[in-house]
């Protein structure tokens, strides 16, 4: 069997993300502040900002409203929380492994509970978001589209007609268990590959994206994000196993969407 894919040295993944949406919680601003207490060992870094919702009306952009949003990280910026007022985020550019990252999710949600609203006031979960992207480089002599299975491939046309210089592909799944999964692939030699809904973010790059890459050199992007929309109760016992099958829908779809060749490279130390 397969490495994991956090456990391979030179892995190709660069960004995980966990989301969950949930009922909007009043004064967060008191208890981000009590959040944040209660995890600063870990997390000791925090930034507020605020972040405005444009609107256009007839063509007129116009701020509609705003949202308020702390930014907690750890000491290395490689690891972190986002809260806002309906949203937890919690992500990393130096994942590991899925038992690692899944269980320091768990230890957020148990201090998290602690600063909800009183029962009684009803905090009830929307959706649940996994998502995982991998930068691909042509590295060992092997291709971005040899590192991908048939279908994921760049369409090849004759030299003298044109050279290749971006593809987005984009497939929907919907999953036994009733969730959908993204898988977003992008081919470029433009700098632009990176999803620009979660890049830039406060977080220390991963090392990969510093990797030297030759001028009109095709890069690739795999990003898949799976996710559940579903009304639950906050329970964070239950949320947890959501990420789990989550997890292991999206480990599977990225074996499914890799060659063996791709794997071999990735399994050796660089």
């Amino acid at each position: 069997m397969a490495k994991a894919l956090g456990q391979l040295p030179n892995a190709p993944l660069i960004y995980v993300l966990a989301q969950i949406r949930f009922t909007h919680v009043p004064r967060m601003d008191k208890r981000s502040e009590d959040f944040h207490e209660k995890v600063f060992d870990t997390y000791p870094k925090a930034e507020k900002e605020r972040i405005e919702q444009v609107t256009f009306k007839d063509g007129q952009p116009s701020v509609s409203d705003s949202i308020q949003r702390w930014q907690l990280s750890n000491e290395p910026r490689t690891t972190g929380i986002i809260l806002e007022s309906g949203m937890l985020v919690f992500h990393t550019t130096d994942y590991k492994t899925s038992e690692i990252f899944l269980s320091e999710l768990q230890d957020i949600l148990n201090v998290f509970v602690e600063v909800l609203p009183e029962k009684g006031v009803g905090v009830s979960v929307s959706r649940l978001g996994l998502r995982y992207v991998d930068l691909l480089l042509e590295e060992e002599g092997l291709s971005v589209d040899q590192q991908v299975i048939k279908t994921l491939r760049l369409p090849q046309i004759p030299a003298e007609i044109g050279a290749p210089k971006r593809m987005d592909q984009v497939v929907t799944y919907t999953t036994p268990t009733e969730s959908t999964l993204l898988v977003r692939h992008r081919q470029s030699t433009t700098p632009d590959v990176l999803p620009g809904d979660i890049f830039p973010n406060l977080l220390k790059p991963a090392p990969r994206l510093a990797r030297e890459r030759p001028e009109n050199t095709i890069v690739g992007l795999l990003d898949y994000d799976h996710y559940i929309e579903q009304e639950q109760p906050f329970d964070h016992a239950a949320i947890t196993t959501g990420f789990h099958t989550l997890h292991d829908t999206s480990s599977a779809i990225f074996k499914a969407t890799t060659t063996k060749d791709a794997l071999a490279t990735w399994e050796k130390e660089i």
